[in-house]
């Protein structure tokens, strides 16, 4: 966790999670992930913003769709000797069509399979931090802090309401 400690704690009350999520956003964390028995969809808005990967991806593979089939278009001008009447064999607005369509498919291929890989389909281990007792019958939050910020963080967490609160490395 490169120089990063955690605290781990454990609430028995579905509010008190909330007001404890509330609480480490309104404070500015912003490395702390949290779980529960139930579906925590509804507390979306209370977590850190991660950002995806899948927008990099798509981004790339459109830039990669734009240059591919401009190149293809622009190869295929030069290697058959076309007689234009005086034109230039290379011009540029008829390739705009093609780039376009080009850029729409290969971007939106590379975001189907960012999409698949990280969804990671794959079966996962649990975090080493992870208390089982999150998926039975508790709701639990798991927040990595620098060190000389530890203290305020549990003290937040038992304001909050937590039953248990533990610190780690």
């Amino acid at each position: 966790m490169n120089g990063q400690v955690g605290v781990r704690a454990r609430f028995d009350d579905y509010e008190a999670f909330k007001k404890a999520l509330r609480t480490l956003k309104d404070s500015g964390m912003r490395h702390y992930d949290a779980y529960g028995p139930t579906n925590l969809k509804e507390l979306e808005d209370l977590m850190p913003d991660k950002g995806s990967r899948v927008r990099i991806w798509a981004t790339g593979g459109a830039i990669i769709g734009l240059v591919t089939f401009w190149i293809l278009c622009v190869a295929t001008s030069t290697i058959f000797g076309l007689i234009v009447g005086g034109k230039p064999p290379l011009s540029n607005l008829p390739y705009i069509i093609p780039a376009y369509e080009g850029t729409i498919l290969l971007g939106s291929i590379a975001a189907f399979l960012a999409g698949l890989y990280c969804a990671r389909l794959r079966p996962q281990d649990l975090p080493p931090d992870y208390d089982p007792r999150f998926s039975r019958d508790s709701y639990g939050v798991v927040v990595r802090c620098e060190p000389d910020e530890r203290g305020r963080v549990a003290e937040q967490m038992r304001d909050a309401g937590a039953v248990e609160v533990d610190e780690f490395d």
